[in-house]
């Protein structure tokens, strides 16, 4: 673990610097968007972390109608606050920061409340994104809380299935993983985007699919800047430490498994209504019949374990209608062109 203190200030030798209208030097503008519902417990280390970072300037907690104090936790760290009536759910969290500080940003890092970044991390997203004007995103390291198992080096499909995949997941940190590589999207627990690029792809309230709520959202995301022609790297050298599974139960098996049914019926709906946005004909046509087989299976067994997962997908399921009657709303490239 690293040590932390008082946010450092940061020389060019550190940091890339870039030439204004006038043709003065200026820092890029850096702000970060905590995304907080019933969170005190993790707060305080996370927003420790960020003020520690170097290159950052604000730091906003969006609270989505937290119980356990957690907007007061904020702001008795001195963090900007703004709280939601009710809980919007991770998508619907980022967009109200994006709204907030999309106009005094350049590149704005979104993070869930149980990350802590090292205090080079951000600065180390925003230079990869300084040095290539075609980065809409970066994805770095997130690395478990006993520092040597890894959590996501950004995200990517399983070949097959479309199932998301972290890299890295679960496994001992690889020379493969350490080398900057493209990705479809970053995990959603800390991605560090230009304001530009999600201006460009902005959907209804915001860049992130507010409706999604959460789970896939992250990926759902980068997948369409993809497609709109952006690139997404991994920044190996940009570590950060995630605890994983806030929210979920104790014991063994995916997450998915351990999260409240409404949660779970979420991670269902939201994969349908991602593959009817930006999967091509042409990459569909050769897995349907795995597919057809693979998503009922899915169903059924999330069914038998928790009956009341198919009533929460059912109030789900006027979403996915919606997005297949505007499927012809986004761009779609192979995915041997994207990756």
């Amino acid at each position: 673990m690293w040590n932390r203190g008082a946010r450092r200030r940061i020389g060019p030798s550190a940091y890339n610097f870039k030439s204004d209208e006038t043709g003065m030097v200026s820092q890029a503008r850096l702000g970060a968007v905590v995304v907080s519902h019933d969170s005190a417990e993790d707060l305080p280390a996370c927003l420790t972390a960020l003020e520690a970072a170097d290159g950052l300037g604000r730091i906003l907690v969006v609270d989505n109608a937290s119980r356990d104090g957690s907007a007061e936790r904020a702001r008795a760290m001195s963090a900007e606050v703004v709280e939601e009536e009710v809980n919007s759910g991770f998508s619907g969290g980022c967009n109200r920061g994006f709204r907030e500080l999309a106009s005094s940003v350049d590149h704005l890092a979104v993070l869930n409340p149980d990350v802590e970044v090292s205090p080079d991390c951000l600065a180390r997203c925003v230079q990869a994104l300084e040095e290539d004007p075609h980065l809409a995103a970066v994805a770095p390291r997130l690395m478990r809380t006993d520092g040597q198992t890894v959590d996501s080096v950004g995200q990517v499909l399983h070949p097959l299935t479309f199932e998301v995949r972290d890299r890295g997941y679960g496994r001992p940190m690889t020379a493969e993983l350490l080398e900057t590589r493209s990705v479809l999207a970053p995990c959603g627990a800390l991605a560090v985007f230009r304001r530009a690029a999600l201006e460009e792809t902005s959907d209804g309230p915001g860049p992130w699919a507010g409706h999604f709520f959460c789970f896939w959202e992250d990926l759902e995301l980068g997948w369409r800047l993809r497609n709109r022609g952006w690139s997404i790297h991994t920044c190996p050298d940009a570590v950060a430490m995630h605890r994983r599974g806030g929210g979920a139960d104790e014991g063994t098996g995916p997450l998915r498994w351990r999260r409240p049914p409404e949660l779970e019926a979420c991670v269902l709906t939201n994969r349908w209504m991602t593959l009817i946005r930006h999967l091509h004909p042409l990459d569909l046509a050769p897995r349907a019949p795995l597919l057809l087989l693979w998503d009922p299976a899915m169903v059924a067994a999330a069914v038998l374990r928790r009956p009341a997962v198919i009533s929460h997908v059912k109030r789900r399921w006027p979403l996915v209608l919606a997005e297949w009657r505007g499927r012809r709303r986004f761009p779609r490239r192979r995915m041997n062109e994207l990756i």
